[in-house]
């Protein structure tokens, strides 16, 4: 099952990497109700509002 879902992303950094190559970093999260992917199988550990956190990197090839 797929639905969109919106991400709010901030860049963390920015600079070269060992290579040289210049590399950003983001990190980003967003709050999803499980039950809107019909995820129910978590035993009552889990709560039905999950935060999904990212971290990204990406690098200009030269």
């Amino acid at each position: 099952m797929t639905r969109p879902v919106t991400v709010d992303f901030e860049l963390t950094d920015t600079g070269h990497d060992p290579r040289d190559a210049f590399r950003v970093d983001f990190t980003g999260r967003a709050t999803i109700n499980r039950k809107d992917w019909t995820v129910n199988g978590a035993g009552g550990l889990v709560g039905e509002k999950v935060t999904v956190q990212f971290a990204i990197a990406a690098i200009r090839r030269p």
